[in-house]
């Protein structure tokens, strides 16, 4: 029952993610520096939004399975109401991407130069995004859920091809 009701929320998630980390890269050129505009070819400029496309997909896979794993553990059989069922997805997509933005912000500062104040501070930015995207995506599966289903009206010649 999970998989039928959320199916679109999975598969919409990660172009989501793609796509409006690709939208706030164009965003940051187009108001940055205009030098830098200015020498960039169409080779960096797709070259980068395929770089933040990629963040974008990470992070909107790890909100997708913080979800996933909290709507599962809430409400498994679904019985809650659908406020509680959106609000639980929200919270898990908030920390499947906070739990990513630790993880990374460890395994840098381990590495190399610490720069783990800046990614958490990103992360809290990001997890906050991915908590309303995921609020407002599985509100709309709730909705397409409770809507009842159309009813087949019948042809208006149902025996027409049978006597022909």
């Amino acid at each position: 029952m999970m998989v039928h009701r959320y199916w679109p929320v999975v598969l919409l998630a990660p172009v989501i993610g793609f796509l409006l980390a690709a939208v706030v890269f164009v965003v940051m050129a187009l108001g940055g520096n205009a030098w830098i505009r200015s020498g960039a070819s169409v080779e960096s400029v797709a070259r980068a939004i395929l770089f933040f496309g990629s963040v974008g997909l990470a992070v909107s896979l790890a909100a997708l399975i913080g979800g996933i794993i909290v709507v599962a553990c809430v409400d498994r059989p679904l019985e809650k109401t659908s406020g509680a069922r959106t609000a639980s997805a929200a919270l898990g997509a908030a920390s499947g991407v906070l739990v990513l933005g630790i993880v990374f912000a460890t395994v840098q500062g381990t590495i190399g130069e610490s720069w783990a104040y800046l990614i958490i501070t990103f992360t809290l930015v990001l997890a906050a995004a991915a908590g309303i995207v995921a609020a407002l995506l599985v509100y709309r599966a709730e909705r397409r859920s409770e809507r009842p289903p159309p009813t087949r009206g019948e042809h208006p010649l149902p025996r027409a091809w049978v006597e022909f």
